[in-house]
């Protein structure tokens, strides 16, 4: 007698060959001892025309336990599957049907990986066995993280809170939802050194914010970059973010994925975070396109292999990026200009505080001692904190009155609408998501706190912004810059040109000066159209009589006739340099 009893599977003596069997333990079939795992159980012809059985071990025990399907609607089939791996560990997989309809490579790839033992030359009949099964019990299919009806939230490791459902996806990846140490130790090794530090609290209430989305009724993300020079702890806390659902230097990525790879990490983080450091490495032909899509959460429309129109992917996520460059001079890069949505969406932060990105060390010597204690804490104990916030948001009955706790909140935040608005409404979700932890007993803070820190770096961002739209900026800024840059190659002074100067080239317009005055440069419409490239014409008039910046102008037209030293009288834009300022902005700034 071996450890595992051998016996003989009752169903055995009723092959009807050729078939499928599973067998959990060693089973004796026509006096043969079979090994554990999938059998297939064919015939062969003999040289003289009879037939003889054949028995093929195909894997380990692969057990198909039901079919799996979308609740709403009727699509999304797939099987569930259920096996041991090369450790003896139990493990499931919600495989999606239209795998079936490809090359077996794409199941074999994540059984591999996943462990299951496989026959290598007999690889191929796995995927067929899988097919040919036909259980009788269906399972909720989800194929979305995140939440699932009010009181359902999916992750790829399992479900919190109340409801029946399986997360199904092509590959059985975690998403690195990993979990290590205890929700305790995270909260004292990381939860009690938020009082005092904005950033930090910016980062756990970023990454807690995300599970309020669904219920607020907010059907896109975006988030914060932590903006400043190397080594002074903005990693440290976007670390210590990405801890609350995983380990915390793998749950962070880094921004130089590519946009295809960001897209399918935005699906599996849908209603979670998403956390990205060092802008600087991230292609800057595309990440600006990354920003509006990832914020927006849908992805590109794709096509498959019959060219039919794949399923749109969607999520829901907050963001939190770091990086020593913005968003702005990344794009820059590629000669790109970043669009206030682009802005709005990605909100800089400077992380400049006292001591690096801090401004209470809590007993550290040094802003570096303290960042390397969080950076500990993040790798040792994660993946507890979100989860555990979910699970107590549920059990508090209060996900009801979220919208009307968020505009509570929001009323502390003094913005005028438009985007200084929409970036006020972030910073309050990210407020109302560490009050509720507080509240609930998961952040060891004062209450108030978290909403006074999130108004400061707020009135920060608003005040090292300015007023008014943020493409102004950007237009008023682009036009002073290519004034500074092209001031004396590109304009004709009219006196000089009188006192026979050569023309110049490229001409982009005109030079006048006046007594005890500034001069004014007279643009044409094509010099104007390239000093502010990538915004329309009327746009570019809008901003620049926000400031009053045109000085002279025909009544129904934004420009005004000139007579020039060669007898032409061209409507040019007559634009006072001095006046390319807007709230309380630099010059150009």
């Amino acid at each position: 007698m071996t450890s595992i009893e051998l016996i003989s599977d009752p169903e055995a003596a009723e092959l009807v060959r050729p078939c499928y069997r599973v067998y959990d333990h060693p089973t004796i079939l026509d006096g043969e001892k079979l090994r554990p795992g999938v059998w297939l159980h064919g015939i062969r012809r003999d040289g003289e025309g009879g037939e003889l059985p054949t028995d093929e071990w195909l894997c380990g025990p692969l057990h198909v336990d039901a079919v799996t399907r979308a609740e709403c609607n009727g699509a999304d089939y797939g099987r569930l599957l259920r096996f041991r791996n090369l450790d003896n560990r139990e493990l499931t997989w919600a495989m999606p049907g239209e795998l079936l309809a490809g090359r077996p490579e794409g199941i074999l790839s994540v059984l591999f990986g996943m462990g299951l033992e496989i026959d290598y030359q007999r690889r191929a009949q796995v995927p067929r066995y899988i097919a040919s099964q036909h259980p009788k019990k269906r399972v909720t299919a989800a194929t979305a993280t995140g939440w699932h009806g009010p009181e359902l939230f999916i992750t790829p490791t399992g479900n919190i809170g109340k409801g029946d459902a399986i997360y199904q996806a092509e590959s059985a990846a975690d998403g690195d939802y990993s979990k290590a140490g205890s929700l305790d130790g995270w909260r004292e090794s990381i939860g009690a050194l938020l009082p005092g530090n904005p950033l930090l609290q910016l980062g756990i209430g970023t990454a807690l914010a995300g599970p309020l989305l669904y219920h607020l009724g907010i059907h896109t993300g975006g988030g914060f970059h932590l903006l400043w020079d190397s080594s002074n702890g903005k990693t440290t806390v976007v670390q210590c973010a990405a801890s609350a659902w995983g380990h915390g230097a793998y749950f962070a990525l880094k921004w130089n994925a590519t946009a295809n790879g960001l897209e399918g990490i935005a699906a599996v983080r849908n209603d979670c975070l998403l956390a990205l450091d060092e802008l600087g490495q991230a292609d800057p032909r595309y990440v600006g396109d990354v920003v509006y899509s990832v914020a927006d959460g849908i992805g590109k429309q794709r096509a498959g292999r019959s060219s039919a129109a794949r399923k749109v992917r969607r999520w829901r996520v907050m963001m939190l990026s770091s990086g020593e460059i913005t968003l702005e001079t990344k794009m820059a890069e590629a000669g790109k200009r970043v669009r206030a949505g682009q802005e709005v969406r990605l909100v800089t932060v400077s992380a400049g505080r006292a001591f690096g990105a801090w401004d209470a060390l809590h007993g550290h010597p040094t802003g570096a001692s303290f960042s390397d204690a969080l950076k500990k804490a993040s790798t040792t104990h994660y993946g507890h904190a979100g989860p555990a916030f979910v699970l107590a948001l549920i059990d508090s009955g209060e996900l009801g009155d979220l919208p009307a706790m968020l505009e509570a909140i929001k009323a502390h935040f003094k913005a005028e609408p438009g985007q200084p608005e929409r970036v006020a409404e972030r910073f309050a979700i990210v407020a109302l998501a560490l009050e509720l932890a507080v509240g609930l007993g998961l952040l060891p803070m004062e209450s108030g706190e978290g909403t006074r820190s999130m108004v400061e770096l707020f009135n920060g961002w608003r005040a090292g912004r300015g007023e008014g739209p943020s493409e102004d900026h950007q237009i008023l800024k682009a036009i002073a810059d290519f004034i500074d840059r092209h001031g004396s190659s590109r304009f004709q002074s009219i006196k000089n040109y009188m006192d026979g100067d050569e023309k110049v080239r490229d001409r982009a317009g005109w030079l006048e000066d006046r007594p005890e005055e500034d001069r004014l440069y007279l643009f044409y419409r094509t010099g104007i159209e390239e000093a502010a490239k990538g915004f329309e014409l009327d746009r570019v008039v809008r901003a620049l009589d926000s400031v009053g910046a045109i000085t002279k102008r025909k009544p129904g037209k934004n420009q005004a006739e000139k007579r020039l030293p060669d007898g032409s009288k061209p409507y040019l834009y007559h634009i006072d340099p001095a006046r390319l300022t807007l709230g309380d902005s630099e010059p150009g700034g």
